[in-house]
């Protein structure tokens, strides 16, 4: 099976740039090797107001993103460890994204210009 082309958005880039580079490299390895192949089996579906997005447990980090299975492609939207602290948790930061009517745009200007892959 065909492996799925993932982008980030820019919230999920500068979220993975924040990381330090050790953390960086393991989390990238493991996007590819789970969401890239299976990213349905290795997450979970979120909860209102993100219930468009999925999150996929790497270690102590969430990885949460879009799933676009009719062109086979994944919009990263976030990263970060799941923190008590509001301010610092990767889901209250997309909530409030959410809220201000901002998340849906980025997230469509990550996949523009992706087609359906050739099969």
């Amino acid at each position: 099976m065909k492996s799925y082309v993932i982008r980030f958005a820019d919230e999920g880039l500068e979220d993975a740039k924040a990381l330090p580079k050790n953390v960086r490299n393991h989390l990238k390895k493991e996007i590819l090797k789970r969401i890239g192949k299976d990213p349905i089996g290795c997450s979970d579906e979120l909860k209102p107001p993100l219930e468009k997005f999925r999150s996929c447990h790497i270690g102590d980090y969430r990885v949460v993103f879009y799933l676009a299975e009719d062109i086979r492609a994944i919009a990263i939207a976030g990263i970060g460890k799941h923190s008590k602290e509001t301010a610092k948790d990767v889901y209250k930061k997309l909530e409030n994204l959410v809220s201000q009517g901002k998340l849906a745009e980025k997230i469509l200007a990550t996949l523009r210009g992706f087609t359906s892959p050739k099969t």
